[in-house]
């Protein structure tokens, strides 16, 4: 969150140390998520001021695009740690359509020096705070047999002088009171072990070395939800975190396949050590419900059998990738590798890399704008990074997909893209995943485009977008039995991920197996109420059931969370299908006005596709065809599922249909 002061802020039973990143009640260490811990910092920093919500989320989250119910749901976890009930706000208040406050009185005590206060033993002597509230193990506690002075306690040593205790503010002596440890060791007893344990083990304070750390091990993680459908979460945490790993230069890292004979064992990290000659392992706990995670990652330095660094992470499960990233950043930064300055770039080409994997995960107009910017971020920093190159063609085609951008603009860009990051790794599979797409949707060369999907698989049969799009590709020629069994391998590659479960229930409603893609939908959607996917092809299900009032209102929810013109169009065929004339043409009427809007930043792309959808839906049968033609001529990236695609089901017997699908390349 930026650099933070030494400066200590007390506020009824609680003290926060800013620099050491600690909350205390009384002596009581108060646990806290990293993001629950900022928000809190700024609230105090602010004394009594509102905060803005935007404010506070860009200060908090500086780098990521993230919800507001990020922000309420850390603001909820702070209120419980701070033993906040309903009688009313003690600490934080919420100011209604604005923000939040800090109302609980504050005091704060700017420090000089660093948190390590200094305390005067006898007034010529002194000696830093040794109670560390990190968790990590202290010089006390290392030398807890050397006996005590009496100290002075009414001298407290401040920037070098000496102040009367007896004269420091009320407010501000309860801190005083409670820095000063139990037992003070004489300064040159403390000065003499800690130069003879620094002689002769080359140890930091808490014990471990101060050497780089070149191996390491990802044990299994431990899954601690009640829900035994659960259980992937483990290996899908450790696996990606043992491939991040992995592109740190200069470590050793021990691989998945090798570690999973661990999972289930009760194993001594040292036992791990010895078989595996590594210096390091990293151990962890995941507990999920609903659509939170949390994780609890430790590292554990087994020369010295200390734990190096230890965080607790919330999140929610649509920001997995972030999460493993944050995860795999902690522990470099704790395993002391010192990388010359193109291993540095590299490792920041990878870290905006993943970034821009997960904003391009969101599949909406902000998402994909932000996935953008985050690839040419890293290409700016490593430009012969392919995999860059490859998430930009991605976002360039979901750009098209979701109406950001019209087929011309954006496929020549995504094919561009794509290409270069094939100069640079012919073997690369998300670039042939791309390109695939692109070679279907937008070529039109169904030989070409199964030939990349084909090589993508070969040359990374785990990578779940290759299988995922594959799966398009097969329903859209009526290969549906390999459609499904291509998504549901995306489902189990990606078991994190609500982008690929949702796709399953799209695969199914193209095959005609609506029940299915209902029972699949419904699933996500209990767990990820703000699912689009999962929103859109629920009402689709819907429909082809003749449930129209939960398709519209399906439909309905998912113009809320998206605002898009595809699902729009979807709520105004509803309308159709189900006799509401009137609000589909307004619904029509709202597409027009999308498509011709003055202001460039509101101004949408509208497939011609699904306006003749809306006609056909209305029994306009010339009106249809004329706007398929029209997405035929624009290369509209629906086009390609007309077979398959019920919503046209009543044109199919007409010959200008079938003329349409031989032109598309839809027909043998």
């Amino acid at each position: 969150m930026g650099e933070q002061t030494s400066d200590f802020y007390e506020f009824g039973r609680f003290r926060l140390k800013a620099e050491e990143r600690v909350l205390l009640r009384g002596e009581e260490f108060v646990p806290l998520t990293p993001k629950a811990f900022d928000i809190l910092l700024t609230l105090l920093e602010n004394d009594g001021r509102i905060v803005r919500k935007d404010d506070l989320m860009k200060k908090v989250w500086p780098d990521t695009f993230v919800e507001e119910g990020n922000l309420t749901q850390n603001v909820s976890l702070l209120r419980k740690a701070l033993g906040e009930n309903a009688s009313g706000p003690q600490f934080i208040e919420t100011v209604p359509r604005r923000g939040y406050r800090f109302v609980a009185p504050v005091s704060r005590i700017k420090a000089a020096e660093p948190v390590s206060s200094v305390i005067s033993a006898s007034g010529d002597h002194s000696i830093t705070d040794i109670e560390d509230y990190s968790g990590s193990t202290s010089i006390a506690r290392l030398l807890p047999a050397i006996p005590p002075t009496k100290p002075n306690l009414n001298r407290v040593s401040l920037d070098g002088s000496t102040l009367d205790r007896s004269s420091v503010d009320p407010t501000r002596r309860t801190f005083f009171s409670r820095a000063v440890p139990t037992i003070v060791l004489p300064l040159a007893a403390v000065l003499a072990t800690v130069a003879g344990i620094a002689y002769l083990s080359g140890r930091d304070k808490a014990g471990a070395s101060t050497t780089a750390i070149q191996s390491i091990a990802v044990l299994p993680f431990v899954d601690d939800s009640p829900d035994s459908d659960s259980e992937y979460l483990d290996d899908e945490i450790a696996e990606s975190l043992v491939n991040s790993l992995a592109k740190l230069p200069k470590l050793r890292v021990v691989p998945r396949s090798v570690m999973i004979s661990y999972k289930g064992r009760n194993v001594d990290p040292r036992t791990v050590g010895k078989e595996l000659n590594v210096r390091a392992v990293v151990t962890g706990r995941v507990h999920r419900h609903g659509d939170t995670i949390s994780i609890q990652a430790d590292l554990i330095d087994l020369d010295s059998v200390s734990q190096i660094w230890g965080q607790h992470y919330d999140r929610r499960l649509a920001d997995m990738l972030l999460v493993q990233e944050e995860i795999s950043r902690d522990i470099f930064e704790n395993l002391r590798l010192k990388l010359n300055v193109e291993e540095q770039k590299q490792l920041e080409a990878y870290r905006l890399y993943l970034k821009g994997r997960n904003s391009w995960n969101k599949r909406t107009p902000e998402g994909l704008q932000q996935g953008i910017d985050y690839f040419q971020q890293a290409i700016n920093t490593d430009p012969n990074y392919a995999a860059a190159y490859a998430g930009l063609a991605d976002c360039y085609n979901m750009q098209v997909i979701y109406g950001v951008h019209p087929p011309k603009d954006g496929f020549p860009k995504a094919k561009e893209a794509a290409v270069k990051a094939l100069e640079m790794d012919e073997t690369l599979a998300e670039a042939h995943t791309s390109l695939a797409f692109i070679k279907f949707r937008w070529d039109r060369d169904r030989v070409e485009a199964e030939r990349e999907f084909q090589l993508a698989i070969q040359h990374k049969p785990t990578y779940a977008a290759a299988h995922q799009w594959y799966s398009s590709y097969l329903v859209a020629l009526e290969r549906f039995d390999e459609a499904v069994q291509e998504a549901k391998r995306t489902s189990e590659l990606e078991p994190l991920s609500f982008t690929a479960s949702s796709h399953l229930g799209w695969i199914l409603y193209l095959s005609g197996r609506n029940d299915e893609a209902i029972t699949q939908c419904t699933k996500i959607l209990s767990l990820d109420p703000t699912s689009f996917p999962a929103r859109r092809y629920l009402g689709l299900a819907y429909e082809q059931k003749r449930m129209y009032p939960q398709a519209i209102a399906e439909f309905q929810k998912g113009v809320k969370l998206s605002g898009g013109p595809l699902i729009l169009a979807l709520l105004g065929h509803a309308y159709a299908v189900s006799g509401k004339t009137a609000e589909a043409r307004q619904v029509l009427s709202e597409l027009h006005d999308l498509s011709e809007s003055q202001s460039v930043e509101s101004r949408r792309y509208v497939s011609p596709y699904t306006v003749a959808a809306i006609y056909t839906g209305l029994g306009e049968k010339d009106q249809a065809f004329k706007w398929l033609e029209q997405a035929y001529e624009e290369r509209d990236v629906w086009l390609m599922n007309l077979k398959v695609d019920p919503v046209f089901a009543k044109l199919r017997p007409d010959k200008r249909f079938q003329d349409l699908l031989t032109r598309a390349g839809l027909k043998p």
